[in-house]
């Protein structure tokens, strides 16, 4: 993907541009036992290093993993895990990103530290950084990550990348004849769309990306200008998804990509088509280790892990973009525009713009 790896880097936000550089300096608050435990890990030779986590995780013996990779697939991805480290009996749950990202708050608030590890999405993590919550865990996993997703990474070792999501416009080729599609976003602007355009709720991961690549002025019209186009708002993407396949409306305004190619390698021939002449938009997904883990040792294993031949391979497979191979779906020549976190403050205006034009509105 020659040209999507350069625009992808020529396109990074001004939050992300510090995140292209690994270092191990942990700020000045206390460390935890398990980010004390971490930085003498980070000071061992590969193989003793290895070592002492499968010992200690086989002590530990448990682990509580929070997964957005929802149903089977995150299910089969931690069995993967499992098979790895049998000795490692996983608790496990799914549930969006913004919904772990609260419950982790909300345990920690009350001092239960009941979650070892989350995967979350590097633009939700917002709320919980501000809280001081991850642990500060440099793993030498990352070195497989290809130069392309650098960027992903944090200078603090917050979290460690493992994949990425491309948001974009699909359509339902039986109400849209050649021709007749979007071609660009702000197409879904336009009055022949008028009343055929879905969108999810508020979804930060969404409304920052589209910052990221419009800019301030021209994010806050644009979010006017879908507002009164009487976009159909519908909670749940797969679901809106089936929606258009069915014919409910003619166009996604925003989703995973990857429902499209995923359902047409079932079938053939269902009636959908990605928007691959506009940008599409990229954020990682990440382990997030909790800095109160009771389980440190089988926490790390997971985040080494993750980046692992296996699990990037699974990603692949499951119509996942992982960080350290090919790309399933997306062709060579589509521009991405890539995003990390982009700050309380930008996260704040694309949420009061979204509800003023968009959600008052209709």
């Amino acid at each position: 993907m020659r040209r999507c790896q350069r625009a992808a880097l020529s396109l990074l936000s001004v939050a992300t541009s510090a995140c292209l550089e690994v270092t191990t300096g942990a700020p000045a608050a206390a460390q935890t036992s398990a980010e004390k435990l971490y930085q003498q890990f980070a000071t061992l030779p590969p193989a003793e290093r290895q070592k002492r986590l499968e010992d200690g995780a086989r002590a530990e013996g448990k682990l509580a993993f929070v997964h957005t990779l929802r149903a089977k697939l995150g299910a089969d991805h931690v069995a993967l895990f499992r098979q790895r480290y049998p000795f490692i009996q996983v608790d496990h749950s799914d549930m969006g990103s913004q919904d772990a990202s609260e419950r982790l708050i909300q345990e920690e608030t009350v001092g239960r530290h009941l979650t070892d590890a989350l995967s979350l999405a590097i633009p939700d993590l917002d709320v919980i950084l501000e809280r001081d919550l991850p642990a500060r865990y440099l793993t030498p996993a990352t070195a497989a990550i290809l130069p392309q997703y650098r960027a992903f990474l944090d200078t603090a070792n917050r979290w460690t990348p493992y994949y990425w999501s491309d948001f974009g416009m699909m359509y339902n080729t039986r109400m849209l004849p050649p021709g007749k599609e979007p071609k660009n976003w702000d197409d879904l602007c336009k009055s022949e769309y008028r009343g055929q355009v879905s969108f999810d709720g508020p979804n930060i991961r969404f409304l920052v990306g589209i910052y990221t690549m419009m800019g301030e002025e021209k994010t806050r019209a644009w979010t006017e200008c879908v507002g009164k186009n009487k976009p159909i708002i519908q909670l749940g993407m797969p679901q809106r998804f089936e929606l258009m396949l069915v014919g409910d409306h003619a166009i996604q305004g925003q989703n995973f990509n990857y429902y499209c190619p995923l359902r047409k390698q079932q079938l053939p021939a269902t009636p959908c088509a990605l928007v691959l002449t506009a940008p599409v938009l990229g954020f990682a997904g990440s382990i997030v280790i909790n800095k109160n883990t009771t389980h440190p040792h089988a926490a790390a294993l997971l985040a080494d892990w993750v980046l692992s031949a296996e699990s990037q391979a699974f990603l692949a497979k499951g119509f996942r973009s992982p960080l350290a191979g090919m790309h399933p779906y997306l062709p060579d020549d589509v521009q991405v525009v890539t995003y990390n976190l982009t700050g309380k403050p930008v996260v704040d205006k694309v949420l009061t713009w979204r509800d003023r034009y968009v959600t008052r509105v209709n």
